[in-house]
């Protein structure tokens, strides 16, 4: 595995820098217990170029000749601890005299974990847009879907806007031509100028209107406001990866412990947020389970609720001189599940006298006060029952 570095150093007459570079690894290789004859260690140190420079005077005085020496290191791959070995090497060489600055190019090991995150970074950037589609052609249903950003402050970097052609010859929208730190700047329109002021006044005919266009933002949804307005607080620590893996460099610890920590929980918002409308294979609901929901939910929705004594009268639906009273959450979902079973079994296809099917009266009943469970946890003060 092949390390390429070039450093400068002040270099006396007849003065050799391969001696110096090869000690600082073998003595780096033995502080870790790993054990290198001399000649193998020779061996790894790899001469690549060299260039003198002009004779300056150094701190002390004296005139050294300024060089620069470009060599690489080749290490075995099963080498024990090879991020930790070259991170010491580069570390204590640059501070070896005559060494005055060491710059570490060619890294494996980093280019492994740059491409990494890069993959990671590009699948979440890709998630996004999904989302942010969503989003905004929901917001712009009745507009070109094309100019998702017309009413945006963010607009693409280029200097040539893509056109619509453009992009749908490649399947693409506006989306995929910003820049990752514009992601966190989406839903702000820009400041208005004079003309366009009172354009808008000329427009609008009362002050309230007029106000509330102003305020208005490009994504009225509440919840997808609001995925936007969080974006900030975890994209800061993806870009900064991004910036590191777009320009081969190695991120700080810093970044990378904020990179780790951001990524899982965007990735689970923007997850989220596409299973609120994940596809949902229709069910085929037959007859008898069609009858019997619809009698439980005729039931509960033509029921008359006393406030005062606090019970539920329920009606026949045929008949509404036949009704039941209940004062309890047991007790109207012992009456409900009755009314399913009876209207379902009323209904459902038999064989040699059995029936083929059987009523799950409970996911029915449960089903049908789904919406009614805050008024039920108030009216009967006792929360739901099991």
């Amino acid at each position: 595995m092949i390390f390429e570095f070039i450093l400068v150093y002040r270099r006396p007459d007849q003065f050799e820098i391969l001696p110096v570079i090869r000690d600082c690894l073998g003595k780096v290789l033995q502080d870790n217990l790993i054990e290198f004859d001399v000649e193998a260690i020779e061996r790894m140190v790899l001469p690549r170029i060299e260039r003198p420079g002009n004779e300056l005077a150094g701190d002390d005085g004296e005139v050294h000749q300024r060089a620069l020496f470009g060599f690489a290191i080749d290490l075995p791959e099963e080498t024990t601890s090879l991020r930790i070995i070259v991170d010491e090497f580069t570390e204590a060489l640059g501070e070896t005299t005559p060494v005055t600055h060491l710059v570490k190019f060619e890294d494996p090991l980093l280019r492994e974990d740059l491409a990494r995150w890069a993959e990671e970074i590009s699948a979440l950037e890709m998630k996004l847009r999904r989302v942010l589609t969503l989003i905004y052609l929901n917001a712009y249903q009745d507009g070109d879907p094309y100019e998702l950003l017309r009413e945006e402050s963010v607009q693409p970097m280029n200097k040539e806007r893509p056109d619509p052609k453009h992009m749908r010859d490649r399947a693409e929208n506006p989306f995929f031509h910003l820049t990752f730190s514009q992601y966190i700047s989406l839903n702000r329109k820009p400041e208005l100028k004079l003309p366009s002021l009172l354009e808008l006044v000329r427009n609008k005919e009362a002050y309230e209107t007029f106000r509330a266009e102003l305020g208005r933002t490009p994504v009225q949804d509440e919840d997808d406001a609001v995925l936007l307005a969080g974006l900030k607080e975890r994209m800061d620590a993806i870009e900064a990866m991004r910036n590191c893996c777009a320009h081969n460099r190695r991120p700080s610890n810093k970044v990378e412990e904020n990179y780790l920590n951001a990524r899982p929980l965007l990735d689970q918002l923007l997850d989220g947020y596409l299973a609120r409308w994940e596809y949902q294979e229709p069910v085929e609901e037959m007859t008898w389970e069609r009858k019997a929901r619809e009698a439980v939910e005729h039931a509960i929705a033509h029921a008359h609720w006393d406030e005062d004594e606090r019970t539920i009268t329920l009606f026949n639906a045929d008949d509404d001189r036949i009704r039941k009273t209940v004062s309890n959450r047991e007790d109207l979902e012992k009456y409900l599940c009755d009314v399913a079973t009876t209207e379902f079994y009323a209904n459902a296809p038999r064989e040699d006298g059995e029936f083929l099917y059987e009523c799950d009266h409970d996911g029915i009943v449960w089903a049908a006060l789904e919406d009614y469970e805050d008024r039920l946890a108030e009216f009967f003060q006792d929360g739901k029952s099991t």
